[in-house]
Protein backbone atom coordinates (compact mmCIF):
# COMPACT_ATOMS: atom_id res chain seq x y z
CA UNK A 1 0.00 0.00 0.00
CA UNK A 2 1.33 3.44 -0.92
CA UNK A 3 2.36 5.64 1.98
CA UNK A 4 0.25 8.69 2.78
CA UNK A 5 2.03 12.00 2.28
CA UNK A 6 1.48 15.75 2.46
CA UNK A 7 3.84 18.02 0.52
CA UNK A 8 3.83 21.79 1.11
CA UNK A 9 5.81 23.81 -1.44
CA UNK A 10 6.69 27.49 -1.13
CA UNK A 11 3.54 28.63 0.66
CA UNK A 12 3.07 32.38 0.95
CA UNK A 13 0.05 34.21 2.34
CA UNK A 14 -0.90 37.88 2.16
CA UNK A 15 -4.01 39.62 3.42
CA UNK A 16 -4.17 42.75 1.30
CA UNK A 17 -0.70 44.27 1.42
CA UNK A 18 0.21 42.56 4.70
CA UNK A 19 2.55 39.57 4.32
CA UNK A 20 1.70 36.89 6.91
CA UNK A 21 4.43 34.38 6.01
CA UNK A 22 6.35 33.11 3.00
CA UNK A 23 8.57 30.24 1.85
CA UNK A 24 6.86 27.59 3.98
CA UNK A 25 7.95 24.11 2.94
CA UNK A 26 7.35 20.78 4.66
CA UNK A 27 6.74 17.11 4.03
CA UNK A 28 4.61 15.06 6.40
CA UNK A 29 4.24 11.27 6.56
CA UNK A 30 2.35 8.92 8.90
CA UNK A 31 3.86 9.12 12.37
CA UNK A 32 4.98 12.73 11.85
CA UNK A 33 3.71 15.23 14.41
CA UNK A 34 4.48 18.92 14.04
CA UNK A 35 3.46 22.00 16.01
CA UNK A 36 3.05 25.35 14.24
CA UNK A 37 4.29 27.61 17.02
CA UNK A 38 4.33 31.37 17.36
CA UNK A 39 2.80 34.45 18.98
CA UNK A 40 -0.73 35.65 18.30
CA UNK A 41 -0.95 37.13 14.82
CA UNK A 42 1.93 35.10 13.39
CA UNK A 43 -0.37 33.09 11.09
CA UNK A 44 -0.57 29.74 12.90
CA UNK A 45 -4.28 29.16 12.24
CA UNK A 46 -3.98 30.55 8.72
CA UNK A 47 -1.21 28.10 7.82
CA UNK A 48 -3.11 25.20 9.38
CA UNK A 49 -6.18 26.04 7.27
CA UNK A 50 -4.09 26.29 4.11
CA UNK A 51 -2.54 22.86 4.64
CA UNK A 52 -5.99 21.46 5.44
CA UNK A 53 -7.36 22.90 2.19
CA UNK A 54 -9.75 25.34 3.88
CA UNK A 55 -7.95 28.50 2.75
CA UNK A 56 -6.03 29.28 -0.42
CA UNK A 57 -2.44 30.46 -0.27
CA UNK A 58 -1.37 33.57 -2.14
CA UNK A 59 1.22 31.38 -3.84
CA UNK A 60 2.68 27.91 -3.43
CA UNK A 61 0.92 24.54 -3.32
CA UNK A 62 -0.27 21.76 -1.05
CA UNK A 63 -0.52 18.21 -2.41
CA UNK A 64 -1.84 15.10 -0.71
CA UNK A 65 -1.12 11.51 -1.64
CA UNK A 66 -3.48 9.03 0.02
CA UNK A 67 -3.60 5.32 -0.78
CA UNK A 68 -1.77 5.85 -4.07
CA UNK A 69 -3.89 8.77 -5.32
CA UNK A 70 -2.55 12.35 -5.33
CA UNK A 71 -4.27 15.72 -5.55
CA UNK A 72 -5.47 18.77 -3.66
CA UNK A 73 -6.72 18.44 -0.06
CA UNK A 74 -10.39 18.80 -1.04
CA UNK A 75 -10.25 15.46 -2.84
CA UNK A 76 -9.38 13.69 0.40
CA UNK A 77 -11.88 15.21 2.84
CA UNK A 78 -12.75 11.78 4.26
CA UNK A 79 -9.09 11.38 5.28
CA UNK A 80 -8.87 14.78 7.01
CA UNK A 81 -9.92 15.66 10.55
CA UNK A 82 -10.06 19.34 11.51
CA UNK A 83 -10.68 20.59 15.04
CA UNK A 84 -10.79 24.35 15.69
CA UNK A 85 -12.58 26.90 17.89
CA UNK A 86 -14.40 28.40 14.91
CA UNK A 87 -16.07 25.14 13.81
CA UNK A 88 -19.78 26.01 13.98
CA UNK A 89 -22.06 24.01 16.27
CA UNK A 90 -25.81 24.53 16.21
CA UNK A 91 -27.32 25.32 19.59
CA UNK A 92 -30.80 24.13 18.64
CA UNK A 93 -29.47 20.62 17.90
CA UNK A 94 -28.25 17.92 20.29
CA UNK A 95 -24.71 16.54 20.19
CA UNK A 96 -25.83 13.57 18.09
CA UNK A 97 -27.82 15.80 15.72
CA UNK A 98 -24.81 18.09 15.30
CA UNK A 99 -22.60 15.11 14.46
CA UNK A 100 -25.18 13.90 11.90
CA UNK A 101 -25.45 17.32 10.28
CA UNK A 102 -21.73 18.15 10.20
CA UNK A 103 -20.76 14.78 8.74
CA UNK A 104 -23.35 15.17 5.98
CA UNK A 105 -22.12 18.69 5.17
CA UNK A 106 -18.50 17.53 5.01
CA UNK A 107 -19.26 14.38 3.05
CA UNK A 108 -17.44 12.11 5.50
CA UNK A 109 -18.16 8.52 6.49
CA UNK A 110 -18.26 8.24 10.27
CA UNK A 111 -16.70 5.36 12.18
CA UNK A 112 -19.64 4.69 14.49
CA UNK A 113 -17.70 2.53 16.95
CA UNK A 114 -14.96 5.12 17.30
CA UNK A 115 -17.46 7.98 17.55
CA UNK A 116 -19.22 6.16 20.38
CA UNK A 117 -15.87 5.63 22.10
CA UNK A 118 -15.13 9.36 21.93
CA UNK A 119 -18.56 10.24 23.27
CA UNK A 120 -18.11 7.76 26.13
CA UNK A 121 -14.75 9.28 27.03
CA UNK A 122 -15.65 12.95 26.74
CA UNK A 123 -19.33 13.31 27.66
CA UNK A 124 -21.26 12.42 30.80
CA UNK A 125 -24.32 10.28 30.08
CA UNK A 126 -26.77 13.03 30.98
CA UNK A 127 -25.52 15.56 28.42
CA UNK A 128 -25.48 13.54 25.20
CA UNK A 129 -29.05 14.35 24.25
CA UNK A 130 -29.10 17.92 25.57
CA UNK A 131 -29.19 20.87 23.19
CA UNK A 132 -25.68 22.12 22.42
CA UNK A 133 -26.85 25.67 23.13
CA UNK A 134 -26.94 24.74 26.82
CA UNK A 135 -23.33 23.45 26.80
CA UNK A 136 -20.48 25.25 28.51
CA UNK A 137 -17.57 26.45 26.35
CA UNK A 138 -15.60 23.38 27.43
CA UNK A 139 -18.38 21.00 26.43
CA UNK A 140 -18.69 22.71 23.05
CA UNK A 141 -14.94 22.24 22.60
CA UNK A 142 -15.31 18.52 23.25
CA UNK A 143 -18.17 18.35 20.75
CA UNK A 144 -15.96 20.01 18.11
CA UNK A 145 -13.27 17.49 18.91
CA UNK A 146 -15.62 14.54 18.37
CA UNK A 147 -16.98 16.06 15.15
CA UNK A 148 -13.45 16.42 13.78
CA UNK A 149 -12.31 12.90 14.62
CA UNK A 150 -15.45 10.73 14.41
CA UNK A 151 -14.37 9.29 11.03
CA UNK A 152 -10.93 8.31 12.43
CA UNK A 153 -9.03 10.34 9.80
CA UNK A 154 -5.50 9.62 8.59
CA UNK A 155 -4.57 13.32 8.81
CA UNK A 156 -5.40 15.35 11.92
CA UNK A 157 -5.34 19.16 12.16
CA UNK A 158 -5.81 20.73 15.58
CA UNK A 159 -6.09 24.46 16.29
CA UNK A 160 -5.61 25.15 20.02
CA UNK A 161 -7.28 21.81 20.82
CA UNK A 162 -7.47 22.14 24.61
CA UNK A 163 -8.63 25.75 24.83
CA UNK A 164 -11.58 26.16 27.26
CA UNK A 165 -11.03 22.67 28.73
CA UNK A 166 -10.51 21.98 32.40
CA UNK A 167 -7.60 19.86 33.66
CA UNK A 168 -9.48 16.57 33.31
CA UNK A 169 -10.65 17.44 29.79
CA UNK A 170 -7.14 18.45 28.70
CA UNK A 171 -5.74 15.18 30.01
CA UNK A 172 -8.38 13.10 28.19
CA UNK A 173 -7.80 14.91 24.89
CA UNK A 174 -4.03 14.46 25.28
CA UNK A 175 -4.54 10.74 25.86
CA UNK A 176 -6.70 10.42 22.75
CA UNK A 177 -4.17 12.25 20.56
CA UNK A 178 -1.22 10.30 21.94
CA UNK A 179 -3.07 7.07 21.11
CA UNK A 180 -3.88 8.19 17.56
CA UNK A 181 -0.74 9.95 16.41
CA UNK A 182 1.65 7.04 15.93
CA UNK A 183 0.19 6.07 12.56
CA UNK A 184 -1.38 9.41 11.60
CA UNK A 185 -0.14 12.75 10.30
CA UNK A 186 -0.62 15.31 13.08
CA UNK A 187 -0.34 19.09 12.66
CA UNK A 188 -1.18 21.42 15.56
CA UNK A 189 -1.39 25.22 15.68
CA UNK A 190 -0.68 26.36 19.23
CA UNK A 191 1.23 28.55 21.64
CA UNK A 192 0.51 26.19 24.54
CA UNK A 193 3.64 24.34 25.78
CA UNK A 194 1.62 21.25 26.73
CA UNK A 195 0.17 20.95 23.23
CA UNK A 196 3.59 21.54 21.75
CA UNK A 197 4.90 18.59 23.76
CA UNK A 198 2.57 16.25 21.84
CA UNK A 199 4.65 16.84 18.71
CA UNK A 200 8.01 15.58 17.62
CA UNK A 201 8.85 18.70 15.60
CA UNK A 202 8.12 22.43 15.67
CA UNK A 203 7.68 24.96 12.88
CA UNK A 204 8.13 28.45 14.32
CA UNK A 205 6.40 31.48 12.84
CA UNK A 206 7.29 35.08 13.69
CA UNK A 207 5.51 38.41 13.37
Amino acid sequence: MAENLIQVHGIKKRFGTHLIFKDINMELRPGDSRCIWGPNGSGKSTLLKIVAGLLRPTSGSVEYCVDGACGRPAVFRNSIGFVAPDVVLYGELTLRENLDFLSQCRGITRNVDYENELVERLFPEGLRDDLVGAFSSGMKRKAQFIAGLCHKPAVIFLDEPTSHLDEAGRAEVANIINTLKNDKILLIASNDPDERSWCGETLELHI
